[in-house]
């Protein structure tokens, strides 16, 4: 009998599998010497658990190849066509999110994890509704978990059947309100906005309940109605640091940056402040082109504070500095950061380089986001727009065909022209 080798171990795992033999194909391949394995005879292994319908043994298996026990060995192309397109569960569904990422595949990743979420939501349904009897809470954790996977308009149809039934155990108490509230101020819908808030009056959760002060603030603010997030805010019996920074951010995204300054320094007075304080202020002096105060403010955040910047607050004096056309020194600044820039931060110069026809910068942030985000299409889709708008229509036309050529598709709602 010829001495075994990779090949004739693959072949008969493949052969013992077909004959729905898997525990027996595992013995062999359990048995295969480390120097003989590889992609092959795991390909087999992986294929055989899938053709057997052990789905969840096959992702096991899978995500064993990427191990530090067997580095020489990763999974190719076929073997992950074998375990890809099985997406019966949650489990399953989250193993496919971590290969699909460890492939690099992010945008496939996404696709999954929305799958999954979807799936969830469904699932979680179908139970809500053979509930016999459903509490606040359980209306409350539909009403929340709708609003996390995108789905607000429909959290807010289960808020308003949730207003209507008021039975015993069964109403609105105040986090299902702070919760339509939020909803509403996400999807700018002052109107139904303005009704919830008649409710919460009626009830008095503003005088007791500071998250649902905190979130008509909020509401108020991304529908634009800065007046009324400004007379909630001094109405407000008891006010914490969260409705301290709600309202200086309002302030400050809506055109009232010598205000948010204010208030910032009234909070920072009184000691109420957090790092969210200082995101707050950044952004206020970011929209305000107050370059020179904004970069005082983040050096004083340890000195004086003894608040340690994250990297949310690095990216806030990038954006700022790339608002105010500083991209030289917005790049100089992401360079010395002592935190790694993530892909915000060098998307945030990119989109500044951008706004400013800075060719030379806008290269380097690209570079280096596709080198985090390979998948993502709005570094191609920003630095080929970037060309057009600095007369270099060839590197433009070069960006689009590269795009096409890696099958990336362009993501709703990116432009490609100015």
């Amino acid at each position: 009998m010829p001495r075994r080798n990779s090949t004739s171990y693959t072949a008969m795992i493949a052969g013992l599998s077909r004959s729905g033999f898997v525990a027996e194909s595992r013995k062999v391949f359990d048995s295969i010497p480390p120097f003989e394995q590889n992609v092959y005879s795991w390909t087999a292994m992986i294929s055989s658990y899938t053709h057997n319908r052990q789905h969840m043994d096959a992702l096991k298996l899978c995500s064993v190849s990427y191990g530090e026990f067997f580095p020489w060995i990763l999974p190719n192309s076929f073997t992950f066509s074998t375990v890809l397109n099985y997406k019966e569960n949650v489990f399953v569904q989250n193993c496919l999110i971590d290969l699909h990422g460890k492939l690099g595949n992010l945008g496939d990743a996404e696709n999954v994890f929305n799958g999954l979420t979807n799936l969830m939501i469904v699932k979680a349904l179908a139970i809500f509704d053979s509930m016999e009897e459903k509490d606040t809470l359980s209306w409350n954790i539909m009403i929340s978990g709708l609003a996390e996977c995108g789905r607000g308009i429909e959290a807010l149809e289960f808020f308003l059947q949730l207003c209507r039934l008021q039975g015993p155990g069964t109403y609105p108490n105040s986090s299902t309100f702070t919760l339509a509230i939020t909803i509403c101020g996400t999807y700018s819908m002052l109107k139904t906005g303005v009704q919830i808030h008649a409710c919460v009056l009626k009830r008095g959760l503003t005088e007791s309940n500071s998250y649902t002060g905190n979130s008509l603030i909020n509401m108020y603010m991304k529908c634009g109605s800065i007046e009324e997030s400004e007379r909630l805010f001094y109405d407000m019996p008891r006010r914490d640091v969260i409705s301290w920074n709600s309202l200086i951010l309002c302030l400050g995204q809506n055109g009232h940056s010598k205000k948010a300054m204010e208030m910032g320094e009234k909070a920072l007075s009184l000691g109420i402040y957090n790092h969210n304080t200082f995101i707050a202020l950044l952004t206020s002096c970011s929209h305000g082109g107050l370059v020179d105060e904004g970069i005082e403010y983040f050096g004083a955040m340890s000195k004086s504070s003894g608040i340690e910047p994250f990297l949310d607050h690095y990216v806030c004096v990038i954006d700022m500095l790339g608002r105010a056309g500083k991209v030289v020194e917005a790049l100089n600044f992401l360079r010395k950061m002592p935190i790694s820039p993530n892909a915000i931060a060098w998307s945030t110069l990119l989109s500044a380089s951008l706004v400013h026809g800075n060719k030379e910068i806008g290269e380097v942030a690209a570079h280096e986001l596709r080198i985090l985000e390979p998948s993502n299409s709005a570094s191609y889709v920003m630095l080929g727009n970037l060309y057009r708008k600095t007369g270099h229509f060839e590197d433009s036309n070069q960006i689009l065909e590269l795009m096409n050529k890696i099958d990336l598709k362009k993501e709703k709602g990116i432009s490609w022209t100015l």
